[in-house]
């Protein structure tokens, strides 16, 4: 299980997005004819808690993968593979959680190029599920 540091702030806004000024900032001399509830500013990167940018983050993550040469099914759009001769990654993302299973050769290779990760252990819970690892097996509860 990794955690993806700042996942949202990775993506620039592909759209625009306009939002209302905050109380308390101040404007400059020359918008003050105007009270401040009548104008709003252009954001150039996220901001949390904007509603997008789950989807902006995703999209950031999955163009990265996909240059990568992951394969990706529109059937189940959350899940990635990649294969090759020596070492092989299957990535499912949850929000800028990632569950990762693969040779680490191919997991240092290709996401800790661009993304900071935080390594979080083996995967204990999972969308409701209670993960067991033993030696020989993995128990799904």
């Amino acid at each position: 299980m990794m955690d993806v540091v700042i996942a949202y702030l990775y993506r620039s806004n592909n759209n625009d997005v306009y939002m209302k000024i905050l109380e308390g900032f101040k404007m400059p001399k020359a918008y003050n004819s105007n009270p401040q509830n009548f104008y709003s500013i252009k954001l150039q990167r996220s901001l949390y808690r904007l509603k997008q940018l789950g989807c902006m983050w995703y999209y950031c993550l999955s163009e990265y993968l996909l240059k990568e040469w992951y394969n990706n099914e529109l059937i189940c759009p959350c899940f990635f593979i990649k294969k090759s001769e020596s070492d092989f990654a299957m990535i499912v993302v949850y929000i800028d959680d990632l569950n990762i299973i693969g040779t680490t050769g191919e997991i240092q290779k290709t996401l800790k190029k661009k993304f900071e990760i935080k390594y979080l252990g083996k995967t204990k819970f999972y969308l409701g599920l209670q993960i067991e690892h033993l030696v020989n097996r993995i128990i799904i509860h």
